[in-house]
C-alpha cells in the first residue's frame, strides 16, 4: 500500500462510541536510495566531472589539430623553400644556356677554320663545353630532385662506354704524374643503362678522384663481374646482391672521416677538407650520382678513411629486360658514340635565297647573332617577343619564324600556336630555339605545330643546315605542285605522304573541273578532312588559298587546253568550269600576264 508522506488521524470511543480526543499514529514513508540527497550529490559531481574530462579531451584534440595544421604549414613552408631553390637553379642553368651559345658557337667556327690561334680557342672551347656540362648537371639535379628524371636505357656493351670516359682523364693523369689505370673483364658486357647518365655518374666519380689525389699519386679504375652476366639480377633490401657489374673507383687520396661518410651523398654537402685543399664545388655531384645510379635501379656505395683514400662502389644489376619504367628497349651492340664532340669542319656558304626569315628572341645580343647567321643567305627581320613576332608575321608573311620559348609578353609557344592556328600564316615552318632541353619540352614544342625544335647552345653550323633543310623542303614541294600540274619531266622528290595528298586533291579537283558548282566545300568532303587541316597542308605546299588551289588548277588546265590550239576560248572557259568569260579573261590575264587568245596565237606561233 503506497502512502504519502503525512500525518493522518481518526478519532476512536469505546464500544463504537467516537472519543473526544482521538488517538495520533504518524507514519513516515523514506524516499528510495536513488532519490536521496547523497545520490544527487553523487550525480552532481559525476556530471561536474564527466563535463571537466569532456572539456580536457575537446582541448587536447584542438590542441592536436593545431600541431597538425602547424606540422603541415611548416611541411608547406619547407616545400615552397625547396621549390623556390629548385626554381632558381633553373633559372640560372637558363640563363647561363644563352650566353653559352653566344660564346660556343662563334667559338665552334673559329676551331673549324685554320685560324693562327687555334689552339687557344680550342682551349676555349674545351672549357666552355666544360661549363656547359655543370650547366646540364645542374638541370638534372632538378629533375632528379623532383622525381622527373627519366632513364632512357638501351640494351648493349657497356665497356666501350667505359674506356672512352677512362680517356677523358687520361691526359689530365700525365699532366699530374698520377698513376691512372684501368682494368675490364676480356669479354663483351652487355645489360640496359642510359649512356648520357652513366657518363655523367663516372666523370663525376673520376673527377672527384683526381679533385683529391695529389701530383704523383694514384687513381684505378676496376670493373668485374660479380655471378653471372647471363642470369637476372638477385636483390637484397633493394640493392643488387648477386649477378651484377661492379665497377670501382680507387683514389690514394686525403680520404674522409667515418662522420663525413653518412653525408657524402647529401645535396650540397661539401667535405670539410675541401676548404683545406682550397677546393670549391657544387655539393651536387655525389647526390645526382646516387639518383642516378638507384634510377638503374642499381647502388653505391663508399668506403675511405682519412690519409688512405676512398674507393667509391657501383653495382649495376644485369637483367635481359628493362628494369625501369619509361625505358626504351633498344637492343644494340654498337659501339657507344664518342663522348668527346669533334669539331663539326668548315661547310661551304649556303647559296643565296629569296626566302624571308623572322627571328623572334627578346635577349638583343642573341637575336644579333642568330641574324648575323641567318643574313648571309636569308632575307631577316627580327621580333623583341611572341607579340611583336605574331604582328611581324601577319605583316611580313616570311618564309620561316626562329623563336625562342621562353620571352616576356607573349612566349614562343604561344607565338607557334598563333601562328599555326590563323589560316593567314598556318603554312609557315616555325623553328623553336630554347634552353629548356628536357624531351618533354621538346614533345610540347612539337604538338603545339613547330616543324623543328633545338636547345641551346646550338652550333651554329647545324643551326644553318637545318634552316637549310626546311627551306628547301618547301621549295621541293611547291616546285613539285608547279611541274605535276603542267605535266613536266624531272619531277623533284617529295615525300610519299605529302605526294599522295597533293596527288588527291588536284585529282578530285580534275575530276570536277566541268562542275560550276564545284566549291572549297566539296573538294574538303571529298578529302575527308577538315577544312583547316586541310588548308594547312595545301597552303605549305603551294602557298595558296583553297579557293586559289582550284582556280589556279583551273587556269593550268586552260592553258595547257588553248595551247593545243584547236579550241575557241569560250570552249576552253566552258570546260575548265568557268562560265563568266570576263572573269575568266580577268583572272587568266593576271596570271599569264597575257589575254587567252593571245597566248594561244603564242603557243601556236612557237610549234609552227
Amino acid at each position: 500500500m503506497l502512502v504519502n508522506i503525512r500525518s493522518w488521524s481518526r478519532p476512536v470511543m469505546g464500544k463504537e462510541a467516537w472519543s473526544a480526543k482521538p488517538a495520533e499514529i504518524k507514519i513516515r514513508v523514506l524516499p528510495p536510495w536513488y532519490k536521496t540527497w547523497w545520490a544527487f550529490l553523487i550525480y552532481a559531481l559525476i556530471l561536474f566531472f564527466a563535463f571537466k574530462e569532456y572539456q580536457k579531451a575537446t582541448l587536447a584534440k584542438q590542441a592536436l589539430k593545431n600541431d597538425v595544421l602547424m606540422e603541415k604549414y611548416k611541411a608547406d613552408q619547407e616545400k615552397t623553400l625547396t621549390d623556390l631553390k629548385l626554381r632558381f637553379f633553373t633559372n640560372v642553368s637558363h640563363e647561363l644556356r644563352t650566353p653559352l651559345t653566344l660564346i660556343l658557337g662563334p667559338i665552334e667556327e673559329l676551331a673549324s677554320s685554320e685560324h693562327e690561334k687555334k689552339d687557344k680557342i680550342m682551349l676555349i672551347l674545351q672549357q666552355t663545353r666544360k661549363l656547359l656540362d655543370l650547366v646540364n648537371q645542374l638541370l638534372d639535379f632538378r629533375k632528379a630532385e623532383t622525381g622527373n628524371m627519366k632513364i632512357l636505357a638501351t640494351f648493349g656493351n657497356i665497356i666501350p662506354m667505359i674506356e672512352e670516359v677512362f680517356l677523358i682523364f687520361k691526359l689530365k693523369a700525365q699532366e699530374s704524374s698520377i698513376d691512372y689505370t684501368m682494368s675490364l673483364p676480356q669479354t663483351t658486357v652487355e645489360l640496359f643503362f642510359d649512356s648520357s647518365k652513366l657518363e655523367i655518374i663516372l666523370t663525376n666519380l673520376l673527377s672527384n678522384a683526381f679533385k683529391y689525389t695529389p701530383s704523383g699519386g694514384k687513381i684505378s679504375l676496376k670493373t668485374e663481374i660479380v655471378g653471372s652476366s647471363s642470369e637476372e639480377a638477385v636483390f637484397e633490401g633493394g640493392r643488387p646482391s648477386k649477378n651484377f657489374l661492379q665497377i670501382s673507383i680507387q683514389d690514394f687520396g686525403v680520404g674522409m672521416s667515418v662522420d663525413e661518410l653518412d653525408k657524402i651523398f647529401d645535396p650540397y654537402y661539401q667535405a670539410s677538407h675541401t676548404e683545406t685543399l682550397k677546393i670549391r664545388g657544387t655539393g651536387i655531384g655525389l647526390s645526382l650520382v646516387k639518383q642516378l645510379v638507384e634510377a638503374h635501379k642499381g647502388s653505391i656505395e663508399v668506403e675511405s678513411a682519412i690519409a688512405k683514400g676512398t674507393t667509391f662502389i657501383l653495382k649495376l644489376p644485369f637483367s635481359k629486360k628493362p628494369l625501369v619504367e619509361n625505358t626504351e628497349a633498344e637492343h644494340h651492340h654498337e659501339e657507344t658514340k664518342s663522348l668527346v664532340e669533334e669539331v663539326i669542319p668548315v661547310v661551304a656558304p649556303l647559296e643565296k635565297f629569296s626566302a624571308k626569315v623572322l627571328i623572334v628572341e627578346d635577349q638583343e645580343d642573341l637575336r644579333a647573332y642568330l641574324k648575323q647567321i641567318c643574313e648571309v643567305s636569308y632575307e631577316v627581320a627580327t621580333a623583341v617577343d611572341g607579340l611583336d613576332g605574331w604582328d611581324k608575321a601577319l605583316e611580313w608573311q616570311p618564309d620561316l619564324i626562329i623563336s625562342d620559348i621562353m620571352m616576356p609578353n607573349s612566349d614562343g609557344l604561344e607565338l607557334c600556336q598563333k601562328v599555326k592556328q590563323n589560316p593567314k600564316t598556318s603554312h609557315i615552318p616555325v623553328f623553336l630555339l630554347t634552353a629548356r632541353a628536357a624531351v618533354t619540352h621538346e614533345v610540347e614544342g612539337l604538338e603545339m605545330g613547330a616543324d623543328e625544335y633545338m636547345a641551346k647552345p646550338f652550333n651554329p653550323l647545324v643551326l644553318n643546315a637545318k634552316i637549310a633543310s626546311i627551306l628547301q623542303n618547301r621549295s621541293q614541294l611547291r616546285s613539285y605542285y608547279q611541274k605535276q600540274i603542267l605535266l613536266e619531266p624531272s619531277l623533284p622528290d617529295i615525300p610519299d605522304e605529302t605526294k599522295a595528298l597533293l596527288e588527291k586533291a588536284m585529282a578530285i579537283v580534275e575530276a570536277n573541273l566541268t562542275n560550276q558548282d564545284f566549291t572549297v566545300q566539296t573538294l574538303v568532303k571529298d578529302m575527308g578532312m577538315s577544312q583547316s587541316a586541310i588548308y594547312r597542308q595545301i597552303k605549305s605546299i603551294t602557298g595558296q588559298s583553297l579557293v586559289e588551289f582550284i582556280r589556279d588548277i583551273r587556269l593550268k588546265r586552260a592553258a595547257q587546253l588553248l595551247s593545243n590550239g584547236n579550241l575557241r576560248v569560250t570552249e576552253v572557259a566552258m570546260l575548265v568550269g568557268i562560265e563568266d568569260m570576263k572573269y575568266f579573261r580577268k583572272m587568266f590575264q593576271q596570271t599569264y600576264n597575257v589575254s587567252p587568245s593571245e597566248y594561244a596565237k603564242q603557243k601556236k606561233e612557237n610549234l609552227m
